[in-house]
């Protein structure tokens, strides 16, 4: 009996250990000057983020929810539930439009089943009284297929939209300008093509693309792409970081890694025989974690960590390169900066290829140590207000804590029991 009850003080002694650490404790990591909180968890393969200026946080799962995170609080329930097809597809990417305070207008990337085939598209949508609805399909007969899906959406500094696509596993199309898989395609917000797109009356703005998964632009709009290289056809690894420049080829099929060929770009960077799956990217343009001011980071999924880039682009070099948080939180879906001066990074452990850990999948925050947490910065007009918000983030880790006080007072009597 004795026996008994010591097991079961030592395992709910361990549990509610693991429970208070997990709720109420960030991880530190003094060598890079940061720490990192998990501020959602238990999501179902979040995909991309994106901020409105009245301090919503938007994210995309890829099994159809686009949530929300309202005041520091993970909304139950979903803004949106599209159904949604895909293996590798599903809801990918979200963008908020530049002007939302005026227009209320949210993107989405998503993959939608048909009679006998699937096919990407953006729509526009419209966020009123809590209440989001279908605006306009901006593009349709995106490619899609059970890989290489693409679907990163995001604005450039010249206000137009920019989105990846893939091949959807057919070569072919990366080289074909009559279909928009394998591109980068740049458009207006409601859904025409600019004037000074490289090809007339196309949305297309690169070719020549595999699986092109993150976008972001440097201080001096300078674009920078990530793209998933062959896993099987031409060998394995040459994953890619490219310089993008409207109207160039990027050599899908015909040329990965080093090699060249007239009329093709080579890429910035490349993994050799490595493999990191790169996908969402970002340039840190804040100085909030100062050190880090200036740098492109890349989420990458099989390479389980957070790649931190220093780019000389006036040269098309790299000055340096590392892996950050190798192997510490698994695989890593997006990267992006929140208007309070942060870096939030969406896990991907959930999707088929990872190993979870509990709670996984998670958003989370990198801040620098020592740095109290300011609240999201909420701009002059009135916060959307989406739903009654349905727990506190406090008040869950004073339940745990409460409950940890609870279990060491069953010990204590436990303990007294036996001693009589």
């Amino acid at each position: 009996m004795k026996t008994v009850l010591q097991t079961f003080i030592i395992v709910l002694f361990f549990a509610t250990s693991v429970l208070v650490s997990n709720a109420a404790f960030a991880q530190e990591y003094p060598e890079l000057g940061v720490r990192v909180d998990v501020i959602a968890e238990n999501l179902v393969i979040p995909w991309s983020v994106d901020w409105t200026p009245d301090g919503l946080i938007l994210f995309t799962e890829r099994n159809g929810n686009l949530r929300v995170i309202q005041e520091g609080n993970l909304l139950d329930e979903p803004l949106l539930s599209l159904e949604v097809g895909g293996v590798e597809g599903g809801l990918l990417g979200v963008a908020v439009d530049p002007e939302y305070s005026e227009n209320h207008f949210i993107y989405l990337y998503f993959t939608q089943n048909e009679f006998l085939s699937a096919s990407n598209k953006i729509v526009r949508y419209h966020l009123s009284d809590g209440i989001l609805l279908e605006d306009k399909v901006l593009v349709e007969g995106i490619p899609a297929g059970p890989f290489h899906d693409g679907g990163r959406i995001q604005f450039g500094p010249d206000g137009k939209l920019y989105a990846t696509t893939g091949e959807a596993g057919n070569p072919s199309l990366s080289q074909d300008l009559s279909s928009l898989g394998g591109k980068i395609l740049r458009i207006n917000s409601d859904g025409t093509v600019p004037d000074d797109n490289p090809w007339q009356s196309s949305p297309v703005y690169s070719m020549g693309h595999r699986n092109p998964q993150g976008i972001d632009w440097d201080g001096e709009g300078n674009l920078v792409a990530t793209e998933h290289g062959p896993s099987g056809l031409r060998g394995i690894g040459n994953d890619e970081i490219n310089l993008i420049v409207k109207g160039h080829n990027y050599g899908w099929p015909d040329i990965i890694g080093d090699e060249e060929m007239p009329g093709m770009t080579s890429p910035l960077l490349h993994t050799g025989d490595d493999t990191w799956a790169p996908s969402g990217s970002e340039f840190y343009d804040s100085d909030v974690i100062s050190q880090w001011t200036g740098k492109y980071f890349v989420a990458t999924l099989r390479g389980n960590h957070l790649h931190m880039i220093e780019f000389d682009l006036e040269t098309n070099s790299v000055i340096s390169h590392e892996n950050l948080f190798q192997d510490e939180f698994g695989r890593m879906r997006d990267v992006q900066t929140g208007p309070d001066g942060f870096l939030y990074v969406l896990t991907s452990n959930q999707d088929g290829r990872g190993m979870p850990k509990i709670n996984d999948d998670k958003i989370l925050r990198i801040s620098p140590i020592g740095d109290s947490v300011p609240p999201i910065h909420y701009s002059e007009s009135s916060p959307e207000t989406i739903r009654q918000s349905d727990g506190d983030s406090v008040n869950e880790v004073y339940a745990y804590i409460g409950f940890t006080l609870a279990a060491f007072g069953l010990i204590f009597v436990v303990v007294r029991k036996l001693r009589t």
